[in-house]
């Protein structure tokens, strides 16, 4: 092994959309697909397949070695809770090796309904630090798909301390925002991204305006700013590997077979040169795959955060454009067609593809012709040579010297990926030929290498801890001594090697054979086909299991904190949280209202205004408790308004390490904290702090809520994205089995559309075109503008629209939710105090208005439509 890596070889997971792109999937060489099932997958566009036909899918799979993870990776609503048991049900009887999820409420309640089965945390739940891990791993999962925007130092880092196998993403799409934590489709567009229905905004065209003033594109590099380029770690793979990970997952559950069979091919190969005994593969031989790969998708290439490459946008263009081809270095129009000489960076024939950058936009044309300098036609040309090619008039008419060719289709390529065959699943071999007795074929799959790399299917690496399948079959032919010409050893071992269109290859054989027998062909045949179904026939039965049918109803006991327990806030203010949901009757309890607001002034009008939460910035802590703000903390005391410290939405583990010791303050000071990430959770329940589950955590039903209530929060933020009725629903299911956690929803405020890694605004930083205190909008091409913020070197953004529910107000106890938050950390201080005192008197029942602000549109987001 290369380098005598501990953890080779990882797995190699591909994309499965429909059953075309898992045969690709096994051709290319893939140990292990993912795949969807109906609505509850984050890829709705894909075909995904129906519950009906998932278990030919499976067996398909594992006929030829290949395992098979359900994607059920979406946050679940209250009232799917039921279906989604259902689905899970039946795969778990189909064999499914495992279960991609994202929430928490339907992982508990795997973990306790079929606790032989894996589950995989998905890079929804936006697990960045060591402690995120821990949590999903206390949960029960098997493995922890990590945020692709950690480096190869942080995801060595994370090996290393977890008990679960670690899977990070290699190649493909790339999400601008960490993944779990986008409402940008869902807001513009009613179509959740965390639901698996993203309409791609971000491959939109944008600008900015910088203090009301657009900025020119070419600061930024090209119209779209915020979409990315495609991720591709090829190149750096051995980086990667030499982490320990135990899964390279590819991303693109909606492209093509072939693109699925390529990528697969490309990994796998270079994950074995990585890990095998020869030398590594060369950089050249990386690249030559990489242009490959290009030619079947390719927005540009980036290495990814992985491999420490921040700039991952690719503002020039956003749709798929292929491998560079050259520049137009002239052209000529005739009638029928336009000719375009070019010096070729690649090869190309007729039929084949190609995209143009024109000075307008990208054009699509297929080439009919390709001439030499000399004026020969000729069917293909290869890299280094001048030609003309030969397009349509029509797309002619808008090329200009100097415009960029690309490879979009190349025919010759994609034949030969469909032309690939399945990969077989090694068997060996073994047949008895004695005198006197039955001919016997003992047939086994092969030692799938448990101990290579240490890992075992408790800690993720499910696909490296099979115990090898047996058969035999004996036929009723007895081995006769041979009157003529006898059966020789060489003709039974070539009978043996066939082994047709069975998924197995004969990976050795054996022959235990006495001189000068006679066995006739068919015999043979026969013998080592029936040998053979049987084998294929017990590698897919041991897969199966019984089916539990089970009733949500009989888990509420998961809803509970159990024992009577209570939870107690220890604020040293407004003790709001000790409560107990049970002890209050919908109708005649108080609904509380938060405030979030950014700064220390804006607190103090918050308080004034009757502000009853308030939630601020963890780094205002030591300022709030200077000496200069002693008067301003006693006045809070005299408000008695319980302040919530809001942990940072990302914190990686060195930013987790810095924090811990001003989270110690904040708790010996007798403060609460607000969590928006599973590490942050982790990391509160460890210190003993009581926090609030922030709305980021994607809580859409009773069971995901307790599970934070359990862990040590006392309030959860229900999820923005879903709508009034469905909120009751999650209110009366937490009633019903008395939990005594609060609940609260967003009633005001602009929403936080993304938090990416990219540092967005730096090229106008640099620029100076942007500093400190300048107002940057977002603008798309209907004139929306979304307010951006750059926290460090990470970026905001912000919805055009600001919500605000303040006629429905009234009617929020009928609903059951308890506290009521206005996000005003983009107001100013007299708006705080206006919008307060509003929401304030609404909840008291009486009139209540609110000033539209100038040029501001204003929405109820999903609470009457959800999604």
């Amino acid at each position: 092994m290369s380098d005598n890596y501990q953890f080779c070889p990882p797995e190699v997971l591909s994309p499965v959309g429909d059953n075309e792109a898992l045969l690709g999937a096994i051709k290319g060489g893939a140990d292990a697909v993912y795949l969807g099932v109906g609505e509850f997958n984050a890829r709705q566009g894909a075909k995904n397949f129906t519950i009906e036909d998932l278990e030919s899918a499976v067996d398909l799979a594992h006929s030829h070695g290949v395992l098979v993870y359900l994607a059920l990776n979406i946050p679940i609503k209250q009232k799917e809770l039921q279906h989604a048991l259902e689905i899970v049900d039946r795969a778990y009887a189909i064999g499914v090796d495992a279960i991609i999820l994202q929430d928490l409420g339907l992982l508990r309640l795997l973990k306790e309904i079929y606790p032989d089965l894996a589950l995989h945390a998905s890079t929804q739940m936006t697990i960045h630090n060591k402690e995120g891990v821990d949590f999903a791993t206390e949960l029960g999962t098997n493995r922890v798909i990590v945020s692709r925007e950690l480096t190869t130092a942080e995801v060595k880092d994370i090996v290393e301390h977890s008990k679960v196998g670690i899977e990070v993403f290699v190649h493909g799409a790339l999400c601008y925002s960490y993944s779990g934590k986008c409402l940008f489709s869902s807001f513009l567009h009613d179509r959740s991204a965390n639901r698996g229905a993203c309409a791609q905004p971000c491959r939109r065209r944008y600008s900015f305006l910088v203090n009301g003033r657009e900025i020119d594109e070419r600061h930024i590099g090209g119209s779209y700013p915020i979409s990315c380029a495609e991720l591709s770690t090829l190149t750096g793979l051995k980086e990667i590997v030499k982490t320990g990970v135990v899964s390279l997952k590819i991303e693109g559950r909606m492209k093509k077979p072939e693109y699925v069979t390529a990528s697969a091919s490309a990994y796998k190969a270079a994950v074995e040169a990585i890990c095998g005994p020869g030398a590594n593969p060369t950089k050249e031989e990386l690249e030559t795959r990489e242009s490959e790969l290009a030619k079947l998708f390719y927005r540009g290439f980036t290495r990814g955060f992985i491999l420490g490459e921040k700039g991952v946008s690719h503002p020039k263009y956003s749709s798929n454009y292929g491998a560079f081809l050259g520049k137009v270095l002239d052209l000529s129009r005739s009638k029928g067609s336009t000719k375009l000489t070019v010096r070729l960076e690649g090869n190309i024939q007729v039929k084949d593809g190609i995209s143009i950058f024109t000075r307008e936009r990208m054009l699509g044309s297929a080439v009919a012709g390709i001439v030499t300098i000399s004026g020969e036609h000729v069917k293909s040309a290869r890299k280094g040579e001048k030609v003309g090619l030969e397009i349509s008039s029509k797309t002619g008419r808008a090329v200009r010297r100097g415009d960029e060719l690309y490879l979009t289709t190349d025919t010759q390529l994609l034949d030969t990926l469909q032309k690939t065959k399945l990969k077989a699943l090694p068997v060996s071999l073994k047949a008895k030929a004695r005198k006197g007795e039955r001919f016997k074929v003992e047939i086994r799959t092969e030692n799938r290498k448990s101990s290579e790399n240490g890992i075992s299917a408790e800690n993720g690496n499910t696909s490296r801890t099979e115990e090898p399948a047996h058969a035999e079959f004996a036929d009723d032919y007895i081995v006769q001594e041979a009157e003529k010409a006898p059966t020789t050893v060489e003709q039974i071992k070539k009978v043996m090697e066939s082994l047709g269109d069975t998924p197995f290859k004969a990976a050795s054989i054996e022959i235990e054979a006495d001189e000068n027998i006679f066995i006739p062909v068919g015999v043979l045949k026969n013998t080592r086909r029936k040998a053979a179904e049987l084998l294929l026939e017990k590698t897919l039965k041991v897969k199966k299991k019984e089916q539990k049918h089970p009733d949500l109803g009989a888990f509420d006991s998961l809803c509970s904190l159990g024992n009577g327990s209570e939870i107690k806030i220890e604020s040293g203010m407004k003790r709001t949280g000790t409560e107990s949901r049970d002890t209050r009757s919908t109708a005649s309890k108080k609904v509380l209202l938060s405030v979030e607001v950014q700064k220390i002034s804006s607190l103090i009008q918050a308080a004034e205004a009757g502000a009853d939460i308030a939630y601020i910035p963890l780094s205002l802590f030591e300022e709030l408790m200077s000496p200069k703000n002693e008067e301003k903390l006693e006045d809070l005391k005299a408000e008695r308004i319980e302040l919530v410290f809001r942990v940072p939405r990302i914190t990686h583990d060195s930013e987790l390490v810095e924090l811990r010791p001003l989270l110690e303050k904040i708790r010996d000071a007798g403060f609460t904290i607000a969590c928006s990430s599973l590490g942050a959770s982790r990391l509160a329940k460890e210190l003993s702090i009581p926090f609030v589950a922030q709305k980021d955590l994607n809580i859409f039903n009773a069971f995901t809520a307790s599970t934070f209530f359990q862990t040590g929060a006392y309030r959860a933020t229900l999820s923005s994205e879903l709508n009034l009725s469905e909120i009751k629903n999650v209110c009366e299911a937490l009633q019903a089995c008395g939990n005594p956690g609060q609940t609260e929803i967003l009633a005001y405020g602009r929403e936080l559309m993304l938090i990416t890694e990219n540092d967005l605004l730096k090229p106008l930083v640099d620029r100076r075109i942007v500093r400190k205190e300048s107002e940057v909008l977002l603008v798309d091409q209907s004139g929306s503008e979304f307010p951006v913020q750059r926290l460090g070197t990470r970026t905001l953004i912000y919805n055009s629209k600001v919500l605000d529910i303040l006629k429905y107000v009234r009617n929020m106890k009928g609903y059951g939710v308890d506290v009521l938050r206005l996000d005003l950390s983009l107001n100013t201080g007299a708006e705080v105090k206006e919008i307060t005192e509003a929401y304030k008197e609404a909840l008291a029942g009486k009139e209540a208005k609110l000033k539209p602000a100038r040029g501001v549109e204003y929405t109820t987001g999903h609470y009457f439509k959800g999604v």
